[in-house]
């Protein structure tokens, strides 16, 4: 993304240029998209449609966010797909000794695995669903996504004594079906718009992502998963000096989203 704040997007476009919607499913016919056969007006249980028995009564809308609009100088740190026993507690130790509050986005079965390093984390930081085992929602169905959201939230709390209030769906992908689950279970949507990228290295990942956070950006990073994410850990102490010295703050997600918003500039018809 660039500019202030990201372009319009055309859905269609968009769904195709991710591999969701196959070209032949845009005029209705039967495509296929992860190894799944796929039509533009199936029924809900064969899809990832947001319609049906499964829209929970009282539904109305969520959030879904990029990043935030806001002049407030605040960004919110995030670190995807942990805890692990490799990387989270170096990551914690920064953010101890740099006095930075973050938001993880946890995977239930690393909960379980490492419920110490949960705890550690959720004592001062954040803790949002990152759902179970980390499948692609791009095809989600309502009731495999509410059994991913459902299942992680209970480890959560269990294991740290609070209820997460935020979810992020892997990749960024997410059907109709993912966003309405997560919307009945009062869920806000967090995406990014800067990201570490763990093939450079750690000078190039303080340079691009300091040059390119604005007030409101949702910066991802990773503690878990496959990635090597060496460079997340060596990066994170000159990245939080860089961001600082631009007169930018660290908040959670939520404390984030509750910074005023930019006023919009009148239309004209």
């Amino acid at each position: 993304m660039s500019g202030k704040y990201a372009p319009a997007v055309d859905r269609r476009a968009f769904l195709r240029r991710s591999g969701l919607v196959a070209a032949g499913a845009a005029a209705g016919v039967a495509g296929t998209a992860g190894g799944e056969q796929f039509f533009e007006h199936d029924d809900t249980k064969l899809s990832g449609h947001a319609v049906g028995d499964f829209r929970p009564a009282g539904l109305s809308a969520t959030t879904i966010v990029y990043r935030w609009p806001t002049t407030e100088p605040v960004v919110a740190l995030t670190i995807d797909d942990g805890p692990s026993g490799k990387y989270t507690s170096r990551v914690l130790d920064i953010l101890d000794e740099k006095n930075v509050e973050a938001t993880f986005f946890q995977m239930g079965k690393h909960v379980r695995a490492f419920p110490a390093l949960a705890q550690r984390a959720a004592r001062r930081h954040e803790i949002g669903n990152h759902t179970w085992s980390h499948p692609s929602m791009a095809l989600g169905r309502p009731p495999s996504v509410t059994r991913q959201l459902g299942r992680t939230a209970q480890m959560i709390t269990h294991v740290t004594g609070r209820a997460p209030t935020l979810f992020r769906p892997p990749y960024g992908y997410f059907s109709g079906a993912t966003a309405m689950v997560a919307a009945g279970m009062h869920y806000s949507i967090v995406l990014w718009d800067v990201k570490f990228n763990v093939t450079d290295s750690s000078a190039s990942n303080i340079e691009r992502i300091a040059g390119q956070v604005v007030p409101g950006s949702i910066i991802l990073g990773h503690d878990g998963g496959t990635l090597n994410n060496e460079v997340v850990v060596q990066a994170l102490p000159g990245l939080i000096d860089a961001v600082r010295q631009r007169g930018l703050r660290f908040v959670t997600v939520t404390q984030l989203l509750a910074a005023p918003t930019t006023p919009k500039a009148p239309s004209h018809l």
